[in-house]
C-alpha cells in the first residue's frame, strides 16, 4: 500500500495541475479493487453524485490513467472512459450532502473501484480510436439579444471549447462560412434537423449540435442609486447523429444576470447559460460516444431490394444472433429498416449478420449504420 501511495504522489508531482488525478483517500483492497473517499460538486444531487463517481474512478486508477498522459488522444480516451464512471464502481455509499451559500451541492462518497475494469475499457477505447479516428462534430447555435440576431453565439463557443478540450474534431467556422448563413440559421431557427443534417454530412461530421439561445430584459432596479438592468436567458440545445438524424440528447436551461450596461447584462446571462449547458451537452456526447465505440449503442441496418417474405426471414434471423438484445423493424417499398440494440459495435454486428442471414449482401459499414442489399 505504501508503494501505491508513493507512486501515485510521484505521478501527480510530475503532472500539470489540469492533468492531476482527483484528490481523494485511497485504500487498496486487492490487486483489482481500491476503496476511495472523494467529494463531488454540482447544481443538483444527481450532478454532484456523477462528479463524485468520476473523481472516485480518477483517484482509484490515477496511476494507470495519468501514466498515459503523453499518449495520443489521451484526453478523448480519458473523458470517454470516465463518461461511464458509475460502471466501474463495485459499490458506493453517500457519506454526506450539503448545499453551499451559492447553491452548489457538495456530496462526499465512499466507493469501491474496479481498476481492471478501467484498464480493460481504456484498451478497447484506444484500439477503436486507432481504427476509426476521432469523431467530427458540427455546432450551429443561434443567439438573440432583445430579439436581435447576434453573429457569434456565446453558448456555442462554450460548447465548442469543451469539446475541443475533450479531443473531438470540430467543423471549422471558416468552413461553415462557405455556405449560405441565412439557410443555416433558418434551419436552426425552424428546428429542422433534416436541413442541418444535410449540411453536417457535407462537412463529414458524425454528430451535429443545434439549438437557439435568447437573452431578454426582465426588469431594472436601482442598486446604490444606480439603475441596473436585469436580463434573463434561455436555451434549448439538441444533439443528433448525422447519418440517421437520431436525437441523442436534449438539454435546456435558464439564467439571469445584472449589469449597468444592457448589452453586458445580456452577455453575462448568456455566458452563465453556457456554463450550465456546456458540461451537460459534453457529458451527453461522451456517454453516447462511449456506448457507440464499445458496442452498447443502437445500430441501424438498412436492406434494399428485398421482398416482404425475405423481410420476415431477416427479422427472425436477427433474433437468433446472441449479441442482439432488441430489434425494431419496419418494411416499405422493398426496403427493410431495423434499429438494433446489441453488445457489439457495427462492424462486429455486420459480421454476425453475414453469418446468420441468408440472401443479403453487406455493402457499407460506418460507425452506427450497416447498409445491405438483397443478393441476386
Amino acid at each position: 500500500m505504501q508503494k501505491l501511495v508513493v507512486l501515485t504522489c510521484l505521478v501527480m508531482a510530475c503532472l500539470p495541475p489540469a492533468m492531476a488525478p482527483a484528490a481523494g483517500e485511497v485504500r487498496k483492497i486487492s490487486d483489482n479493487l481500491v476503496e476511495v473517499t472523494v467529494s463531488g460538486q454540482g447544481t443538483s444531487k444527481e450532478e454532484a453524485l456523477r462528479d463524485a463517481q468520476r473523481k472516485a474512478v480518477e483517484a482509484g486508477a490515477g496511476t494507470f490513467i495519468y501514466s498515459r498522459s503523453e499518449t495520443k488522444d489521451f484526453m478523448l480516451v480519458k473523458d470517454t472512459v470516465l463518461a461511464r464512471a458509475a460502471g466501474f464502481l463495485q459499490s458506493h455509499e453517500i457519506l454526506s450532502t450539503k448545499e453551499t451559500e451559492d447553491g452548489v451541492i457538495e456530496m462526499r462518497i465512499k466507493a469501491v473501484v474496479s481498476v481492471k475494469g478501467i484498464e480493460d475499457t481504456w484498451g478497447v477505447v484506444t484500439s477503436l480510436l486507432q481504427q476509426i479516428g476521432r469523431p467530427k462534430i458540427m455546432v450551429a447555435i443561434t443567439e438573440r439579444i432583445a430579439g436581435q440576431s447576434q453573429e457569434d453565439s456565446t453558448v456555442q463557443t462554450r460548447i465548442e471549447n469543451l469539446l475541443l478540450k475533450s479531443g473531438f474534431l470540430l467543423v471549422n467556422k471558416e468552413q461553415l462560412k462557405a455556405i449560405d448563413q441565412k439557410d443555416l440559421q433558418a434551419a436552426v431557427a425552424e428546428d429542422n434537423p433534416a436541413k442541418v443534417q444535410a449540411i453536417a454530412k457535407r462537412f463529414g461530421a458524425q454528430l451535429f449540435i443545434t439549438g437557439s439561445t435568447n437573452a431578454s430584459p426582465t426588469s431594472t432596479r436601482p442598486i446604490y442609486g444606480v439603475v441596473t438592468h436585469i436580463f434573463g436567458a434561455n436555451g434549448d440545445i439538441k444533439c443528433y447523429r448525422s447519418d440517421t438524424a437520431q436525437l441523442l440528447a436534449s438539454q435546456n436551461a435558464t439564467s439571469e444576470s445584472a449589469d449597468q450596461n444592457q448589452f453586458n447584462a445580456a452577455k453575462k446571462s448568456l455566458n452563465q447559460l453556457g456554463h450550465t449547458l456546456g458540461p451537460k451537452v459534453q457529458f451527453d456526447i461522451l456517454r453516447f460516444w462511449q456506448d457507440a465505440i464499445s458496442g452498447r449503442g443502437e445500430v441501424q441496418l438498412q436492406v434494399q431490394g428485398i421482398t416482404f417474405a425475405e423481410y420476415l426471414k431477416l427479422k427472425k434471423a436477427l433474433g437468433t444472433i446472441k449479441q442482439v438484445k432488441d430489434v425494431t423493424a419496419k418494411f416499405s417499398n422493398n426496403i427493410a429498416e431495423c434499429s438494433i440494440q446489441s453488445d457489439v459495435n457495427a462492424e462486429q454486428l455486420a459480421e454476425k449478420i453475414v453469418e446468420a442471414v441468408q440472401g443479403i449482401e453487406v455493402t457499407d459499414v460506418t460507425q452506427n449504420v450497416i447498409k445491405a442489399k438483397a443478393a441476386k
